[in-house]
């Protein structure tokens, strides 16, 4: 079985064309994943904030003695 030189100039095309966007679809996915570790960081930050403003309002209702 031989291959022509359009067959392997159409082979390695491929094989490149495979490679860049396996390389663009990692650089994208990378982006993605950091995005989401910034947001991740911002909704601690809420949930830590509504906590705090739960206990307040437990204190706050302890203090008037209403369960």
């Amino acid at each position: 079985m031989d291959l022509t030189q359009y067959e392997l100039l159409a082979l390695a095309i491929g094989l490149l064309g495979t490679a860049f966007k396996f390389q663009r679809d990692y650089t994208v996915l990378t982006a993605r994943v950091i995005s989401l570790e910034k947001h991740e960081t911002e909704v601690k930050e809420m949930l830590k904030e509504l906590c705090q403003g739960m206990q307040d309002i437990k204190l706050l209702l302890a203090e008037k003695g209403i369960k």
